[in-house]
């Protein structure tokens, strides 16, 4: 009986893992779209743009008129309420990331009889414990009507928590653009999560993940590390690392030198770098210098961190 349900665990592990990664995690995203996108223009525009795309929607009423949320599949069953060939459904859970589209006209019209108030508040009633982007046209540039439009959506972000997205018109494009851009980084989320949980300090500079960094995969990559981590210190050059490496092939080769011999640190100084590749005559070469010894002796055997280098 254990070993079914072990089995059974590590399925559900790795469907969950297969659900997530990125490329796959999209098939499972879908937007709840409201009902009222479809009577007004740019709803029925942005629709249509949709359809030309491979996000997935539903429309549904939902208590905010105008809003979009997002739903994943979380990979399991529920018993249909409607008529199902099979007699199930399958399980959504709600992301907490909800979008309301404000029109220009209701935007102006909220200012004026200062209704914008509210607008955080009946989002956070209807959508608990959620992230609100408030999607609106650019405001039109005025002699009046801009500044107090700038206003409004200056309380709105600082008052009321709320992002605000600004759309160049037609609005419908750049409406689909975002919604594209969110749905994702919902899809997403949960991927980067995990990721950024297993890799943290140290070893996000092993993962590749960030420019500049280097990976190491089954023992490779460990001498390119090495050198990468030479050139971060100062004065330390391409030839001066390279140089070093040549002498100690790894850090524990230098330590070991730095323990063991009483006169490493000169030793070390009076190491010769090679400042061109070319022809032999065109060759000079200088010493690493006591100043750089001195300070990756300092580095390797200071037992204070808070030891100046």
């Amino acid at each position: 009986m254990s070993n079914k349900v072990d089995k059974l665990h590590k399925q559900a592990l790795r469907e969950h893992q297969n659900r997530i990664k990125p490329g796959e995690c999209m098939k499972y995203i879908r937007m709840i779209i409201d009902a009222g996108f479809l009577g007004i223009p740019v709803g029925q525009e942005m629709l249509q743009l949709l359809n030309g795309t491979d996000l997935k929607y539903e429309i549904r009423s939902l208590p905010v008129s105008f809003c979009i949320l997002w739903e994943r599949n979380v990979g399991q069953q529920t018993i249909a309420l409607e008529n199902s060939p099979t007699g199930l459904d399958e399980a959504w859970k709600q992301e907490n990331q909800v979008v309301q589209w404000l029109s220009e006209f209701n935007f102006q019209k909220a200012v004026k009889d200062q209704s914008l108030v509210c607008l955080g508040p009946r989002l956070q009633a209807s959508f608990p414990d959620c992230q609100y982007t408030v999607a609106l046209p650019k405001v039109r540039h005025g002699k009046h009507s801009s500044s107090v439009g700038q206003d409004a959506l200056i309380e709105m972000q600082l008052l009321q928590e709320l992002h605000i997205e600004q759309m160049n018109r037609p609005e419908s494009h750049d409406l689909v653009a975002m919604l594209k851009r969110y749905t994702k980084a919902i899809a997403e989320a949960p991927y980067k999560k995990q990721r950024n949980e297993t890799l943290n300090c140290f070893k996000k500079y092993l993962a590749n993940d960030k420019k500049q960094c280097v990976r190491v995969d089954q023992g490779n990559g460990y001498g390119r590390l090495w050198q990468q981590h030479l050139n971060r210190l100062p004065l330390v050059t391409l030839e001066v690392a390279e140089s070093i490496i040549a002498q100690y092939p790894c850090p524990k080769k230098l330590v070991e030198h730095f323990s063991n011999d009483p006169t490493a640190v000169q030793s070390l100084s009076d190491l010769k770098i090679k400042r061109c590749n070319g022809p032999l005559p065109l060759h000079t070469e200088r010493r690493i210098g006591n100043v750089l010894s001195n300070k990756l002796y300092t580095l390797y055997n200071a037992k204070d961190p808070n030891t100046l280098i």
